[in-house]
């Protein structure tokens, strides 16, 4: 083989390792490039889920509806001899997650108390507060005969009145009578009660809210409170 040969057979080695090395340069910058790509993907599926994650969480913070009953099973001060009567009142708290929820719809709900004789039940005056200040009166004494009650809940939706005689009552299609387990609506118990309910429309949920029960009658008889509870569904924000 002359010298001509062997520069060219060099030469030829040479183009063929470049031509390698080129090419192993051109696979790793390809890896280099799926590997980044694949990494942009990750990286915005992971944005993707953590921004889908805070919009579920952010929806879930929105409560609209409360509900809660309690049961104190409390004895309620019977009327003295001479002076105002002492009030019974019991509270349950709206927490922080229904800030700036205003009500649209409330009913107080399972009430109940334990007489220990005939006539017990038409001694007592039932109020419920709202949180900020305003109330209802759900009953007023001489309306409601027996000795106990309940578990009765108002709600003005419905058309059934309390019927403290034989029925059938004059005013609403349905009635409720002694010892008025059920529904039955403020809106039939004429003074009676100052309802109804949806009064309190409007005013703030979250708060303390107050069951206010006293004895205006005589000692003859004692009341035990034995439960209530609210149910209550927000309208809109407070502006």
């Amino acid at each position: 083989m002359g010298g001509s040969d062997h520069l060219r057979k060099a030469r030829q080695v040479t183009m063929a390792g470049m031509l390698a090395t080129g090419t192993r340069a051109r696979t790793r910058l390809a890896l280099v490039g799926v590997l980044a790509l694949a990494a942009c993907v990750t990286l915005g599926a992971t944005v993707a889920s953590s921004a889908e994650a805070k919009k579920t969480k952010k929806k879930t913070k929105i409560a609209r509806s409360f509900q809660q009953s309690i049961s104190p099973n409390a004895a309620i001060p019977n009327n003295p001899a001479s002076g105002p009567s002492t009030p019974l009142n019991t509270t349950i708290t709206v927490g922080k997650k229904f800030k700036g929820r205003v009500i649209g719809d409330v009913n107080v709900t399972g009430i109940q108390t334990t007489g220990s004789a005939d006539g017990a039940l038409d001694d007592l005056v039932l109020r419920v507060i709202a949180p900020n200040g305003q109330g209802v009166l759900l009953l007023g004494s001489g309306f409601m005969e027996g000795a106990s009650m309940g578990p009765l809940t108002f709600d003005d939706d419905v058309f059934v009145e309390i019927c403290y005689s034989n029925p059938p009552c004059q005013w609403a299609p349905q009635s409720l009578n002694s010892p008025f387990v059920g529904t039955a609506s403020l809106l039939y118990n004429g003074s009676a009660g100052s309802g109804p309910l949806s009064q309190l429309n409007g005013g703030p949920m979250q708060g303390t809210w107050t069951f206010s029960v006293w004895d205006e009658s005589g000692p003859a008889t004692t009341s035990v409170l034995n439960s209530w509870g609210l149910q209550i569904t927000a309208r809109s924000p407070v502006k």
